[in-house]
């Protein structure tokens, strides 16, 4: 017929070509079992309610008693009658409530919750602590045990053969599955919500935390509620969102919440390991310069530490926790914090090009040194000025802002007053950094102190433009320090 018509080949093509594009539904009646999930878990989902009694300033009309004093004098203002109000008693005690949600997880009334969902906001004088369950029964429930740190609190309520949920493993659980949350946000009881899992090892806001990320809608109340899979099973206890974003919630991972029950079941603090480095990631520069292609850069060590003890060095790349690969510092962080202190792990640690195993005894975090240590001006500053004079751009055939986009100068009595230096600073003193170098893309900043490069230590210019001109055109990895306190890391400053 498109012959008959003159119609050509290429015509025909072009029209079938010009189709929208359809997807053929298939599989409609396998939808998730989102509905029997619900059904079936609601159940072990309650309400936890805070009320706390606080120390309160006397207020009038909004305003503190100060103002008031200004006016009436120290006694208070009048009532009506005339008469002075009274001090103290229940006046002076102020009601707070908030609360949250919970889930079940054993049949005589365990429940697990948030930490700061049961926390009193103030210095308390009492804390009472209810659980609505959902068949509409109110119980007073005891706090068993709580970690702060990772936001999780244990309750108990009197109950028998209570409907409970069991606890999954958020270490199978896979980006992209099915997952449903229950909770109570703003007050609407046993709101239901699905989405899927969005990421996994987030680490949103330092410390040990590590979360799943998921996009089923939380709120505010959702908090201490279950992240559930398709087989009913808590994966996570829901605990934040990003108030900046659409559907852009946070849980703690199941698996951490089952390390430290013991501990919360007996009410004795939560002892969690500590390994004691600071784990950088080995992006490109570091890959160049280290020749390893996967794992984590120990850029620093807590000298007398769990790490420290066991031989690991700084520079050493870790690839693996007692066979688990690691392939980022969050994943470090999250394998190491959800094991307990004293517990032994083998590190596998590529050291100068050489794999090797290290076994670990991990500290206690609760031990962690006190970051200020002492004061600066108390520490001996002899030794720091190695009668090194004045700085160059350009020293013993090595051209270093030209090569690696920064200048540094040794460390006299003159620097350390113009950089504002401890008097424990030794090494050598960055006094620029070009604003269009990796240098400072890395994070590298005039007044920074570098006291090594590589694993070797620098007291001056002398053995810093060694070390540079040993690198011969590769990445320095520079050890720097702030120029007071406690702070450093170590940078890869590529070649330019």
């Amino acid at each position: 017929m498109a012959v008959g018509m003159g119609l050509s080949h290429s015509w025909v093509a072009r029209a079938a070509e010009d189709r929208p594009v359809s997807v053929e539904a298939k599989g409609q009646e396998l939808l998730p079992p989102v509905a029997a999930v619900a059904e079936k878990l609601n159940p072990t989902v309650v309400s936890v309610r805070n009320t706390t009694f606080v120390k309160a300033r006397r207020q009038m009309n909004g305003m503190p008693d100060d103002f008031f004093h200004f006016f009436f004098g120290p006694q208070g203002p009048q009532n009506p009658q005339g008469q002075r109000r009274p001090r103290g008693g229940e006046d002076d005690v102020e009601r707070m409530v908030g609360g949250g949600s919970g889930v079940i997880v054993s049949a005589d009334g365990e429940i697990l919750t948030n930490y700061h969902v049961i926390d009193s906001p103030r210095e308390s004088e009492s804390t009472e602590i209810q659980v609505r369950t959902n068949d509409g029964k109110t119980h007073k429930a005891t706090v068993l045990g709580k970690d702060k740190e990772l936001d999780i609190a244990l309750l108990k309520i009197e109950g028998a053969h209570l409907p409970h949920a069991a606890l999954g493993n958020s270490d199978a659980a896979k980006v992209g599955e099915w997952v449903v949350a229950i909770g109570n946000p703003l007050g609407l009881d046993h709101t239901v919500t699905a989405g899927i899992l969005s990421a996994k090892g987030r680490n949103i806001l330092g410390g040990i935390q590590s979360f799943l990320q998921t996009d089923a809608a939380i709120n505010l109340g959702n908090s201490g509620g279950p992240l559930l899979n398709l087989r009913g099973e808590v994966i996570g206890i829901n605990t934040m969102i990003r108030a900046d974003g659409q559907n852009i919630g946070f849980a703690v991972p199941v698996n951490k919440v089952k390390r430290i029950l013991a501990d919360l079941r007996s009410g004795k603090p939560v002892k969690r390991g500590f390994l004691g480095v600071t784990p950088q990631e080995l992006d490109r520069t570091f890959q160049e310069s280290l020749g390893v292609k996967e794992g984590v850069v120990v850029g620093d060590l807590t000298a007398g530490q769990a790490a420290d003890k066991a031989g690991v060095k700084r520079l050493d790349v870790i690839t693996a926790v007692d066979g688990q690969r690691i392939g980022s510092p969050d994943e470090l962080v999250s394998s190491i914090s959800g094991r307990r202190a004293g517990e032994t792990v083998k590190l596998s640690v590529v050291r100068d090009g050489k794999p090797r195993e290290l076994s670990v005894v991990l500290g206690d975090r609760r031990d962690l040194p006190n970051a200020a240590g002492g004061s600066d001006e108390d520490r001996d500053p002899k030794g720091d000025d190695r009668g090194e004079k004045g700085s160059s751009t350009e020293s013993r055939g090595v051209n270093l802002e030209k090569e690696y986009g920064f200048r540094v100068e040794p460390i006299t009595p003159a620097s350390r007053q113009a950089y504002g230096l401890a008097a424990d600073r030794k090494g050598v003193v960055v006094a620029f950094v070009s604003v269009r170098s990796e240098a400072a893309e890395k994070g590298l900043r005039e007044g920074m102190v570098i006291a090594a490069v590589g694993t070797r230590e620098v007291e001056g210019l002398g053995d810093f433009y060694t070390e540079v001109r040993k690198a011969g055109g590769k990445p320095l990895l520079l050890l720097v320090r702030d120029g007071r306190g406690s702070q450093q890391v170590t940078l890869a400053v590529p070649h330019r």
